[in-house]
């Protein structure tokens, strides 16, 4: 006989105390990824980040880790983050669903909130691993910002149990360790 669990009702983290806006209210406008640079232009110090791609190898699919120019004098970490999340979602094997976009980045302590656009769900083909790849391209993206030791992912406003089924999003999922 299965045991009943009940869970306690979710406290949205962007106002203590409080649940997420009713979807009537107006949302804000998706933070829009700054262009890359033209092929050749080095950029400037400070203005890369790390995006993640698939790749093949004998084990499987996995993450390949790789250099991604953010264009600006001094992007902001919100410009940062959304530039690599658009990136992880276009081109050749990305880790992303198509369309997927940053809508806010909130910093609370050690934890990043990255509030993402509705086609990380929508889109999403399913499967364990790549469920798995998706999260953990998002974790290592924010973890790259000073200070997170923590991710917790939303999918406009709203807190998501899970992306695939296999892996729980409720709460904050911890930055594996820098090397």
């Amino acid at each position: 006989m299965l045991k009943s669990v009940s869970r306690t009702p979710y406290t949205s983290p962007y106002s203590p105390g409080s649940t997420p806006p009713p979807v009537a209210e107006p949302q804000p406008e998706p933070i829009q990824a700054t262009p890359t640079p033209a092929p050749g232009a080095p950029p400037e110090k400070g203005n890369s980040v790390t995006i993640y791609r698939i790749s093949d190898s004998p084990d499987g699919p996995t993450l390949r880790p790789e250099s991604h120019a953010v264009s600006g004098e001094k992007p902001t970490d919100e410009q940062r983050v959304a530039a690599a999340i658009g990136a992880m979602a276009e081109g050749e094997n990305p880790v992303l669903p198509k369309g997927t976009k940053l809508l806010r980045l909130k910093l609370t302590g050690d934890t990043a909130l990255l509030d993402l656009s509705k086609e990380l769900k929508d889109n999403f083909s399913g499967g364990d691993k790549a469920e798995q790849l998706a999260v953990n391209a998002l974790i290592a993206t924010a973890g790259q910002l000073k200070g997170v030791e923590k991710v917790q992912i939303f999918i406009g406003g709203e807190a998501i149990e899970t992306l695939g089924g296999s892996q729980t999003l409720l709460e904050p999922l911890k930055v594996p360790q820098k090397k």
